[in-house]
């Protein structure tokens, strides 16, 4: 197997509702040695899940990952992503830069952004710098889009620079994939085959698989005593969703919320074009967004007990108190509101707010944080607890200073009143595709034990009449009889979801206010662009934890106020977004006219 690391056990743990295999290494008495010599910095590891909302109550199944870093640790209310899609965000995080300072020159790249050269090679990158710090640095699950093409690219070596252990899945998209790509910390590598293509096999659950291949990396660890990092990301609840072999029977009579913004047409008309032309949901596409909001928690049952397991073991080799466990994820969700039927890409809070919680050494029980965070200040403060210099290269801020101040103390007030107040967040648009992208529609159980189940696409008829995708683009210029009366549910468009936004959070604001332009690549509106301009007042400041979701209906992004507002508060926010923009600018090419306004 290339494997250095001796034979390995299967043991399977039960519980009253789920069961779950785990493998688990022997590693003997050298464990406490190297608990003990692992004390000097400390550890990190890092959970990051993909499409895991706030505000459907995507945190109501984690009830191991809430008492166990929520109410062990502290709670960003706050939390908020620059980017609402999977690549850039990823490449954000792990680079501590915004979305317009990774963006490539000509848009190419994943998803428009370099993420190999942000989160591998680049000065800002995060791994390199941990792993020059002394940190043994590993990988498991869903590091970035197309991982095939980082670590097995068809010219020139795998791009691993800064990772002392990988063993991550070559397709981050297959839950029960097989093929497993590893590294370790002497340059080898190889792919790892758990069985034959096409085959399912309960145990290849990735989910149960990341879990099982960061706890070999924390024992390796441990035993050499030297202080890690280790960051996990599963796929989960990412679309399909597929369901942790032990959890497939739970939550079978819930439906997705029916939140103030599912099927609406309140506020349509005001909306972004893609959006206004949205048809309402049929029956069809209810069952179909409740079926996925079921599969969805389920996965996510599979992350909790994942975590709980993880947090286990570093208990049990004796080094839980000095090691920093964070969760969070790339980015939010939506299963029905406004029309669209599952994604993210939009400038509203169930795609941009975003969980975070975070335990460790010196971080007292029950710590709320209420300052605007961000995914940009993972980076940051991961370089913070290394005990390495702030990096200028990146554009977040440490967040430990806050996280290990106590709620309401005078250290505390004096570091909110250096924070930001305001977070930019930006998208542009990586295709036009509507609901019925996501292969989640389960046709049937798998047909014979060890066969993958079958997936079909979302709803393909609106109201009776088949979708015909061929016909959908000619349904987005708007007219006042065209609002609401599409044939296709537009998730995604390239010609009117492109936007810069800022969401302003402070003693005297709570809003969100966003542009929205063509396909140019540009931060404005062009001629012959569809263009909206978009501003929800949150209203009163409220506490989302620990009753998620508590979203008032403000925040349900319901009654676009810019056409109310007077010429010289919609020319305020103009500048206000600008000057984010602008103030925070690294790169050559201008996207907004900064050089023109300066």
């Amino acid at each position: 197997t290339g494997s250095d690391l001796g034979s390995i056990a299967i043991s399977v743990k039960h519980t009253k509702s789920e069961k779950m295999v785990w493998c688990r290494m022997l590693v003997g008495l050298a464990w406490v040695v190297g608990a003990m010599a692992a004390a000097t910095k400390p550890n990190i590891v890092y959970i990051m899940t993909d499409d895991q909302d706030v505000e459907l109550g995507g945190l109501t199944p984690m009830t191991k990952t809430r008492a166990l870093l929520g109410e062990q640790g502290a709670v960003g209310e706050a939390f908020y992503i620059a980017t609402p899609i999977c690549c850039p965000s990823r490449t954000e995080t792990l680079s501590g830069r915004l979305y317009h300072n990774v963006l490539t020159d000509d848009l190419s790249g994943c998803m428009h952004v370099n993420s190999t050269g942000y989160i591998f090679e680049h000065s800002s990158a995060l791994f390199p710098a941990l792993q020059s710090a002394g940190y043994l640095t590993g990988g498991f699950g869903k590091i970035i889009n197309g991982q095939k093409n980082v670590f097995l690219p068809r010219k020139g070596p795998s791009i691993t620079r800064g990772w002392d252990w990988l063993s991550v899945p070559v397709d981050e998209g297959d839950y029960f994939g097989p093929g497993h790509f590893n590294k370790r910390p002497n340059g080898t590598t190889w792919v790892e085959q758990l069985g034959a293509p096409g085959e399912v096999v309960d145990t290849w659950y990735q989910t149960a698989q990341i879990g099982n291949r960061s706890l070999r990396f924390i024992q390796h660890a441990v035993t050499l005593g030297q202080p890690f990092v280790a960051y996990l990301g599963p796929h989960a609840p990412h679309y399909s969703a597929d369901s942790p072999p032990w959890a497939r029977e739970l939550f079978a009579d819930l439906k997705a919320p029916r939140t103030p913004a599912y099927n609406t047409s309140i506020g349509q008309i005001n909306k972004t074009m893609h959006v206004a032309q949205n048809p309402p949901m049929d029956a069809n596409m209810a069952d179909w967004v409740d079926q996925h909001f079921r599969d969805r928690w389920r996965a996510i049952v599979g992350v909790d007990d994942m975590i709980g397991l993880v947090h286990a073991e570093l208990e049990a080799l004796g080094v839980l108190d000095n090691t920093f466990m964070f969760f969070s994820s790339d980015h939010g969700y939506k299963l029905g509101e406004w029309r669209i039927g599952c994604s993210k890409e939009h400038p509203y809070e169930s795609d941009v707010h975003i969980p975070f919680f975070a335990r460790g050494p010196g971080i007292s029980p029950g710590t709320m944080l209420s300052a605007l965070g961000s995914n940009i200040d993972i980076a940051p403060t991961f370089i913070d607890i290394a005990g390495l210099p702030p990096n200028p290269e990146h554009d977040g801020k440490s967040l430990l200073p806050m996280l290990l101040s106590k709620d309401g103390s005078d250290e505390r007030q004096a570091i909110e009143a250096d924070w930001r107040t305001s977070q930019i967040i930006e998208y542009l648009s990586v295709g036009t595709y509507y609901n019925d992208h996501a292969q989640i529609w389960v046709s049937g159980p798998a047909v014979n034990v060890g066969t993958p189940v079958v997936y079909g696409a979302g709803p393909r008829v609106v109201n009776g009449s088949r979708l015909n995708s061929s016909e959908c683009a000619a349904t987005e210029g708007r007219t006042a009889g065209s609002v609401g009366q599409g044939q296709c549910h537009f998730v995604d468009s390239t010609k009117s979801n492109n936007w810069i936004a800022l969401r302003v959070r402070n003693a005297t604001h709570n809003y969100v206010y966003a542009e929205s332009f063509g396909p140019s690549g540009q931060f404005k509106c062009l001629p012959g662009d569809f263009c909206q301009k978009e501003l929800y007042n949150y209203g009163p400041i409220t506490s989302d934890y620990p009753n998620y979701p508590v979203m008032t209906d403000e925040r349900w992004c319901l009654n676009n106020s810019h056409w109310m507002a007077s010429t010289a508060v919609k020319a305020a926010l103009h500048a206000e977004l600008q000057a984010a923009y602008c103030n925070t600018r690294r790169l050559d090419i201008d996207r907004m006219g900064c050089t023109s306004t300066a």
